[in-house]
């Protein structure tokens, strides 16, 4: 007859216990989502649709992107005509650290799934995904000069906790042009370090050309390498250039500045460029269109100038805004019989009106304050017209 064997003489094994995955709800997964790990989930193009997606970096977080439970959306109006493109990230059930991406234009991962990546990793405070710094004071009741210390703060702050790869195109001077690439976005930036000061330096990031602070994390970044490389000596030598350049100083307001090439090794500037420039070079430039006729006339004396980005696009805003006023300014002379009264819009405007309108127009914004039953409205719509 066969018996059991004792209990006693049986191994005891404890019952192993199950540890649950913690389920991870799409937010847990952007909020933790690296430029490494975005790269693993795209696949081998990963890194150039990331970088091809940085075309789109004018897209708004407010009106262009929906996050909500386990589902982010980002529209892209621009891309093309009729209906826009949709990029849609979701998460997947069977997989713990995959993310599901889809695009109503293209069947396959395509750059606008990469630059729906790029703003995760680039807006991760705008869109909740991360916490801001904590302020002891409500910005609305901070003073102008504490909300620039508070914005400087910010970007001070962020320079020196993310991680940055830089690449100088002089090893010898601190002051030269910079490669910025982040870790965190992928994406690189070009930083031309012209001194320490607040203004003087450049940054082609999209927050430079709109935070009118003059700096930048990126620009704050390079500062902070070139002070632990060169010393206080090599820092206070000013920075040289062989061709002239035209760039943007931001203060209390946003003036174009026009520099000159340094003068030789023999101690000489040429001539005829001073003579060309006249007094351009004298402090902020009022007067675009004769900046314009320098870089024309250095054009034809075989010079280069520089002219970076941010000082092109408000070369441009100013040369527009004198087309309009000049061609406001010949309307209001002689509204009564200007034939856009009849032409501009499907009813015919008063003179007053459309003086009103060229006026609005000309200056670019203005407040409409005639009396009641005048045609406030029409003006407006005049003006947009």
């Amino acid at each position: 007859m066969k018996t059991r064997p004792a209990a006693s003489r049986l191994p005891k094994v404890k019952n192993p216990k199950v540890k649950k995955s913690k389920h991870l709800t799409l937010r847990d997964r952007l909020s933790h989502l690296t430029y490494q790990r975005a790269c693993q989930l795209l696949g081998p193009e990963g890194p150039q649709l990331i970088r091809q997606g940085s075309k789109y970096d004018e897209l708004d977080v407010q009106n262009d992107v929906y996050l909500r439970g386990d589902l982010l959306r980002v529209s892209f109006p621009q891309a093309s005509r009729g209906r826009p493109t949709v990029v849609t990230i979701t998460t997947m059930a069977d997989h713990r650290d995959r993310l599901n991406f889809n695009c109503t234009k293209c069947e396959t991962v395509c750059e606008h799934i990469g630059a729906a990546v790029s703003l995760v990793l680039e807006s991760k405070m705008a869109l909740g995904l991360a916490k801001p710094p904590k302020d002891d004071r409500p910005i609305e009741l901070m003073s102008e000069t504490e909300l620039i210390d508070h914005a400087l703060g910010e970007r001070e702050e962020r320079a020196r906790t993310e991680k940055f790869r830089v690449e100088s195109s002089n090893d010898k001077t601190p002051w030269a042009d910079y490669i910025v690439a982040s870790a965190l976005s992928g994406k690189s930036y070009r930083v031309a370090l012209r001194g320490e000061a607040r203004g003087e330096s450049y940054c082609s990031c999209p927050d430079f050309r709109t935070n009118t602070l003059g700096t930048c994390k990126h620009i704050l970044h390079v500062l902070t390498r070139i002070k632990r490389r060169f010393p206080p000596a090599a820092r206070r030598k000013p920075f040289r250039n062989r061709e002239a350049f035209v760039n943007v100083l931001y203060g209390e307001d946003v003036t174009l500045h026009l520099r000159l090439p340094d003068a030789t090794s023999a101690g000489k500037a040429d001539p005829a460029v001073a003579a060309l420039a006249g007094r351009l070079t004298q402090g902020p430039i009022e007067n675009v269109r004769k900046l314009v006729e320098f870089m024309g006339g250095m054009d034809r004396l075989g010079h280069t100038v520089t002219v970076y980005p941010d000082a092109e696009e408000l070369i441009q805003q100013r040369l527009f805004q004198h087309r309009m006023s000049d061609s406001m300014a010949e309307i209001r002379a002689n509204a009564a019989s200007h034939p856009l009264r009849k032409e501009l819009l499907k009813i015919e405007l008063l003179p007053y009106q459309l003086e009103g309108v060229a006026f609005a127009a000309g200056t670019g914004r203005s407040i409409l304050a005639d009396d009641m039953g005048l045609g406030k409205t029409i003006q407006g719509v005049g003006t947009a017209e």
